[in-house]
């Protein structure tokens, strides 16, 4: 059996490439099974006799200063991309993320800055295209909330620096999510649609490979007079699944 220990804005990951599940884990939080094996997500302190890596790092300090928290990941086929929020400048919320071999090795040992604009970014996903990742998140400036893209190539370059609005502003959209079909990605989100409810919908809309917007106005996934915040949506291979969380005080 092969073991990874990677150190992720201080959450401590395994990646076992073969074998049986492991043994004498302290206080799993919680687990994803991947093609590649099982990734836990431990608290506490680690077995020293795994090589330790700090995804989130500077070029000689170790880990980054700030911090950093709320991570997605996706796979290209190749290398995955792990994306989270960053304090590192100026403690303001930004989206950074960086490369991970299968074998472990971070591809991008300081990080690349996906969004450093003003403002809080926060709550990012991220999704495998076929060409590039989408990267989404929500963006609060000036007391509105948007919700924000970027695509990444496989090779770690920004496409589209500090992002591009996709929906939201002076109607709130929150909490992203995104998939791809292998044509177009689709993004969910939660929608404030003002009056006469002024209660939190699902939206969703499909954006292009190249970062077209196809439904600027949103398609209605489930709207009421309740709140329904949260969403998080799969593709498999015919339809997509979105689900979200239902607020009914």
């Amino acid at each position: 059996m092969t073991t990874r220990l990677l150190n992720i804005s201080g959450c401590w990951i395994h990646l076992i490439t073969r074998g049986n599940k492991m043994h004498n884990c302290r206080r799993v939080i919680k687990f994803v099974i991947l093609s590649l094996g099982l990734v836990f997500c431990l608290s506490g302190e680690a077995f020293s006799f795994w090589p330790e890596f700090w995804l989130s790092s500077d070029c000689f300090l170790g880990s980054a200063q700030g911090t950093q928290t709320i991570p997605s990941v996706a796979f290209d086929g190749t290398n995955f991309l792990v994306v989270w929020e960053d304090e590192r400048i100026n403690s303001q919320r930004d989206i950074f993320g960086a490369r991970v071999s299968p074998q472990g090795e971070i591809l991008d040992p300081i990080g690349i800055p996906i969004c450093a604009s003003p403002g809080v970014q926060s709550y990012v996903n991220v999704a495998w295209g076929g060409q590039n990742y989408l990267v989404v998140w929500q963006d609060l400036e000036n007391d509105n909330s948007a919700i924000y893209g970027a695509r990444v190539s496989p090779d770690g370059n920004v496409l589209d620096p500090n992002g591009f609005f996709i929906a939201g502003g002076l109607q709130w959209a929150l909490y992203p999510a995104v998939a791809s079909d292998g044509t177009n990605f689709f993004v969910v989100f939660s929608y404030d649609r003002g009056e006469p409810s002024y209660s939190y919908d699902i939206y969703g809309l499909r954006v292009t490979p190249d970062g077209e917007v196809l439904d600027p106005q949103g398609i209605s996934i489930c709207a009421s007079y309740q709140y329904e915040v949260c969403p998080a949506i799969a593709y498999n291979g015919s339809l997509f699944l979105v689900a979200w969380e239902l607020n009914q005080g």
